[in-house]
């Protein structure tokens, strides 16, 4: 049996078919589809698997880690810079020896697309000494999502599997197995053999892009290529690769992690010889004129591209108009930012990650650094101001879901030290921008079962937080009114945070439930 999927439900598919018994995620963009297509096998095969949405990726790295401690095959999900967030249990833990298993899936993000950074997985793990996969088709991100999660079970080890938005969210035809009833092994080696004048080394995505350009520009005869699906440990015959090449160039995402491994010197060329863009996607067309002008340099003739000039000269002539992204029409946000930016002429906005990023182009986000740092970049700013005796407007904004995920111990911190400013925190009951996925205050699992939750303003009030106001921002006026008797309430010398809960529910959420009602 066949069925037509992307990348990250491939991805699900391999780690059920292994035996998978636990799984922890949180959302992010490329990784959010994962933990979903596990659930959709759990419950299509009646699997016993446990499956939650954690509050942020440390606590779905530490969940899953605790159950591979206790002999299940566990896995966490999350894109990279999520690993950042589980970075200190990944840290002290990669080395301990587990009973069960542990696939830990980081879902990179060259480009960026949807990140505030790229950031290479591999890179990482090969410097803590962490095996790594890194598949090239979503084809190959079953199988290897398969074999990864076999690997840690036999070798007792946390390993990684690293995927790309290309392959997380590209679709392919994949075979389905019967859970334990498969065999697969690591597609890796030599894929093309030339003349010895030059070779490519490549791994995931990028390999596949320059297995298409070879053979559309017919340099497989002439140019040696050669797979990598595990970047580390790396196999010795990677080496003996390079060493019958007079030159290898190395076409990989996003940074130097098969480069460093293969450290030959002027032998090796890539980023650091500058053949390869320091930064940015790897795109078709960004490897075709690489692979082009280091063949030319070693002396291999390349024929011109067969591509339909009429239409290459035709859309350079299309004018196409820059359209940052925005909030969709109608959203809560949008009155939520209005209101924000119409209270005070001169104020400071410190934003968060998330649908609510967006108030960039509404000029009520200033900054975005991390999840949480809107909490702290007002606390941050506030103390400074305080110094010269000055009360600034600071009008601070974050998430439902960041707001659990990151802002606690910040929020808690500034209430301990009285920081005067005011937390306006957007709650639209769902994790909007990575799915629609729950929240802690949802009330509902992974696996859509009714579970207790947990309101915000009961946090809120338990920290001892003064000024708590729940508003519903299509009420501009009275949104208005709120921040400027928020503002007010500030002016004391005894107030710490001042927080409203701008609560409206999303309206694609609304619009699912709507449709969910009216299908029963």
């Amino acid at each position: 049996m066949r069925e037509v999927m992307i990348g990250n439900f491939a991805i699900a598919r391999g780690l059920t078919e292994a035996g998978l018994e636990l799984a922890a995620a949180y959302p992010g963009t490329p990784s959010s589809e994962i933990l979903p297509g596990i659930v959709e096998f759990k419950k299509r095969e009646k699997l016993s698997i446990h499956t939650e949405w954690s509050t942020n990726e440390r606590c779905a790295f530490e969940v899953a880690f605790g159950g591979a401690s206790a002999g299940r095959k566990a896995a966490c999900m999350m894109k990279q810079v999520g690993l950042n967030v589980a970075f200190p249990p990944l840290l002290h833990g990669h080395a301990k020896t587990l009973k069960g298993a542990l696939v830990i899936v980081s879902c990179d993000d060259p480009g960026p697309q949807s990140s505030q950074t790229e950031q290479d997985t591999r890179l990482l793990a090969a410097f803590f000494g962490i095996t790594v996969f890194d598949p090239a088709s979503p084809k190959e991100a079953g199988d290897m999502a398969y074999y990864a999660l076999k690997y840690s079970y036999e070798h007792k080890v946390p390993v990684i599997l690293r995927s790309t938005h290309r392959v997380s969210h590209a679709r392919e035809s994949i075979e389905l197995f019967a859970p334990g009833s498969r065999k697969v092994e690591l597609d890796e080696g030599l894929k093309h053999k030339g003349k010895g004048k030059l070779g490519i080394v490549s791994s995931g995505m990028t390999y596949a892009i320059t297995m298409d350009i070879l053979g559309e520009l017919d340099l497989g005869n002439e140019i040696s290529l050669y797979k990598v699906s595990r970047i580390f440990p790396l196999a010795p015959e990677v080496i003996k690769f390079i060493n019958r090449q007079e030159k290898t160039l190395v076409l990989e995402e996003t940074d130097v992690a098969l480069e460093s491994l293969l450290d030959h010197g002027e032998k090796v060329l890539g980023r650091r010889s500058g053949h390869v863009p320091g930064a940015g996607e790897l795109t078709y067309d960004v490897v075709r004129n690489i692979v082009s002008n280091v063949a030319k340099e070693q002396g291999i003739k390349v024929p011109a591209f067969k591509a339909d000039t009429s239409i290459e000269d035709a859309l350079k002539e299309v004018k196409i108009v820059p359209r940052p992204p925005k909030l969709c029409a109608g959203c809560s946000h949008r009155a939520s930012f209005y209101a924000m930016r119409s209270a005070f002429s001169d104020t400071i906005f410190p934003g968060d990650i998330g649908c609510y990023t967006l108030g960039i182009s509404m000029g009520a986000v200033d900054t975005c650094l991390d999840m949480g740092s809107g909490v702290t970049f007002a606390s941050g700013f506030y103390d400074a101001f305080a110094q010269d005796g000055k009360l600034k407007p600071i009008l601070a904004s974050v998430g439902d879901s960041t707001f659990f995920h990151a802002c606690l111990s910040p929020l808690y911190d500034a209430v301990l030290r009285k920081r005067r400013f005011v937390l306006v925190i957007m709650d639209n009951s769902t994790t909007a921008m990575t799915g629609l996925q729950p929240t802690p205050q949802s009330g509902i699992t992974a696996d859509g079962i009714p579970s207790y939750s947990i309101k915000i303003e009961n946090i809120i009030e338990g920290f001892g937080i003064e000024f708590l106001r729940v508003v519903d921002p299509y009420n501009v006026p009275l949104m208005l009114e709120t921040i400027q008797e928020a503002y007010k309430y500030l002016e004391k010398e005894s107030a710490g945070p001042a927080v409203i809960i701008a609560r409206r529910e999303c309206l694609l959420f609304s619009k699912i439930k709507e449709k969910d009602t009216r299908d029963m």
